[in-house]
């Protein structure tokens, strides 16, 4: 029963996460092409928060969806979530603007660092276990690699990118944490996040002087700037809608982990599409970096503490003690064992390793070979 259960969980999930990778794959690309041709950040951040609204509105109207009707103290819940939403979109722009595609997907495939100890501290789990460790150290040693191998990378450009970082780790955390707390429907997310996040935008646009000349630059535009916003405006509606669903039924870190396996596809499209992208070798480290964050684990609940994605999902959950996954209740200071590593496990972080060293030391190796 419970592995029927199970499998039909993943069927369940399978729709979210193949639209989710279509349009997470797709945004980042679109993102970059749109301010190739379109440079004003906040102006295209609101044309994409006003789209995602009129479609849920429109819908509603029509009674094609069930959407929850706003309310003063969800809306005062959901400032600092939309606040946080924005400064991710800002600060992955001005990244994408100063790094590129390829570094920025690097430093969001290194937030289960800081998203380890959001979990401790405020999702009640554990540190992560040594496989963990390892994938998160080597993803780190991936990115210094790159770093010393393109030296078009400026410091401002390093500085973007531990911005985003910074902030999307906050946004991963807290953002979970609000599914569990503020109950709305997926519609209902979508419309608080967009309707409360479009005003600063309107505001920074005008403070930034990107609405002078708007009307001349409309009129004489080529097609490719309509088609790069409308098309960062669709996918931007797929995102939020689909990044809600999927957050709402699986944790922070599991949400996080699908996200970066996603940005694969970001990285092939930005090589065929994309003028700017990194040489082949650090492209090569990229894919091993992402590769290695598939090794970690998401950590146990602590003993004595409530699962929260458990709770969220079951809400008979809460209060209940921890078990130990066979039935048996832990004490509190039992802590969750760790399973040994399998043989197969073992030799995919010892070829990562091997991997990494020489694609990083692969033209002094070739050097001293001849």
């Amino acid at each position: 029963m419970g592995r029927e259960s199970n499998a039909s969980g993943l069927a369940g999930l399978l729709p979210l996460i193949v639209g989710y990778a279509i349009c997470s794959s797709l945004l980042l690309v679109a993102n970059k092409w749109a301010l190739n041709v379109f440079p004003k950040t906040n102006l295209l951040m609101f044309c994409q928060f006003i789209t995602s609204y009129g479609v849920v509105a429109v819908m509603a109207l029509t009674k094609l969806v069930e959407c929850d009707a706003l309310e003063v103290e969800k809306v005062k819940q959901f400032v600092p979530v939309v606040f946080i939403f924005y400064a991710v979109l800002w600060s992955n722009m001005r990244a994408l603007a100063a790094l590129g595609v390829d570094l920025v997907i690097l430093f969001r495939s290194l937030t289960p660092f800081a998203i380890s100890i959001g979990d401790y501290i405020y999702l009640g789990r554990a540190m992560p276990s040594l496989q963990s460790w390892f994938a998160l150290v080597t993803m780190t040693l991936c990115t210094a690699f790159i770093f010393v191998r393109e030296p078009q990378i400026s410091l401002a450009g390093v500085l973007w990118g531990l911005l985003y970082y910074a902030i999307l780790s906050v946004d991963m955390v807290y953002l979970k944490k609000i599914t569990v707390d503020v109950k709305l429907t997926t519609y209902g997310r979508v419309v608080y996040t967009n309707l409360i996040a479009a005003p600063p935008a309107l505001l920074l646009a005008f403070a930034a002087g990107e609405f002078k000349g708007i009307w001349a630059f409309g009129s004489e535009a080529p097609a490719e700037v309509f088609y790069a916003v409308g098309s960062t405006c669709v996918l931007g509606y797929g995102m939020s809608y689909l990044s809600w669903a999927l957050r709402a039924k699986v944790s922070a870190l599991t949400f996080v982990v699908i996200g970066i396996l996603c940005k694969i596809g970001s990285i092939i499209i930005n090589a065929l599409f994309m003028n700017q992208h990194l040489g082949m070798q650090s492209m090569v480290l990229v894919c091993l970096g992402i590769t290695a964050s598939t090794l970690y684990e998401q950590p146990k609940a602590r003993a004595g503490q409530v699962d929260v994605n458990k709770a969220d999902e079951d809400p008979e959950a809460r209060g209940k003690s921890q078990n130990d996954g066979d039935g048996h209740d832990m004490a509190p200071h039992d802590k969750p064992k760790e399973p040994p590593l399998s043989k197969s496990k073992i030799a995919l972080m010892v070829s990562l390793t091997i991997a990494i060293f020489a694609v990083h030391y692969g033209d002094k190796i070739l050097a001293l070979a001849s």
